[in-house]
């Protein structure tokens, strides 16, 4: 599937927009900030990671994600299952949410990475 904003997703009762390059694109760039890591290795690491890889049309998957923010899925990626045993703080750092909102403006990321609909 690529990696393109504004895909939708249908169940039998609801649907979701999912913006998936914004979404990816977040990601790879709280890995970088948080996590230290260069872009070159952000961008490796998310897209061999199963949690980005979207099946066609497939609801619950990209509904499950909506489930945990960014910075969750960000530091799993970069740290694996269970990195808060490591070390590595479950919460978002001080600032986090400044940063994310001017990060999207600045380059352009949908506001929202999950639009559901009845």
């Amino acid at each position: 599937m690529n990696i393109i904003d504004g895909i939708q997703f249908n169940d039998s009762n609801e649907s979701v927009i999912f913006n998936y390059y914004s979404w990816v694109e977040l990601i790879k760039a709280i890995i970088v900030k948080y996590a230290n890591k260069t872009e070159g290795e952000a961008e490796r690491i998310v897209l061999a990671s199963p949690l980005v890889r979207i099946t066609e049309n497939d609801y619950m998957s990209v509904a499950l994600r909506s489930h945990e923010s960014e910075y969750h899925w960000a530091m799993l990626i970069a740290y694996g299952d269970q990195y808060w045993t490591k070390g590595v703080s479950p919460d978002e750092p001080d600032g986090y949410f400044e940063w994310e909102k001017e990060y999207k403006k600045k380059n352009n990321l949908a506001e929202d990475n999950f639009i559901f609909r009845d």
